[in-house]
């Protein structure tokens, strides 16, 4: 008897209010931890470079912001590229308005979609997510222009 009532007491359910709490608080804990790694690493690193500076020179820094982040298209650069695209496909040449595409960097199609008003449900959504959003708005460019005729 007084087995199952230890065993009722630890087993205890959790209102969704605890269940939270006790998430956050494991949240706040693998961040100081991952904290305290970093700050190791990084120690790590500067004794490193102190102790061999001649092989530290040879490996290059890793920058968070590399330039495969940036765009190298204007906004103003991107609405002329997705009227490009449209009159190539307007007029038949839907390969060669998706190669274009195809050939444009994620930061680059990013400022596209961005332009176009196109949104994701992801933040940094995959650059095939980016190629369809973006190539679906030719579509619907096409099928507006063709409407537009009527008077």
């Amino acid at each position: 008897m007084l087995r199952s009532a230890e065993v009722s007491a630890e087993s205890e359910f959790r209102t969704p209010e605890q269940e939270v709490i006790k998430l956050l608080e494991e949240c706040a804990e693998l961040r100081r931890m991952l904290k305290t790694i970093s700050a190791q690493v990084g120690r790590m690193e500067s004794r490193v470079k102190r102790a061999f500076p001649a092989a530290a020179a040879q490996v290059p820094e890793r920058k968070i912001s590399s330039q495969s982040n940036k765009a190298a298209i204007t906004p103003e650069q991107a609405l002329a590229e997705f009227d490009k695209v449209v009159g190539m496909a307007a007029s038949g040449a839907n390969e060669e308005a998706e190669r274009i595409l195809e050939a444009k960097s994620a930061a680059d199609l990013r400022v596209i979609a961005k332009e176009l008003g196109v949104t994701f449900p992801k933040s940094k959504p995959s650059i095939r997510a980016m190629r369809e959003a973006i190539f679906g708005k030719v579509r619907e460019s096409i099928l507006l222009s063709r409407h537009n005729t009527r008077a």
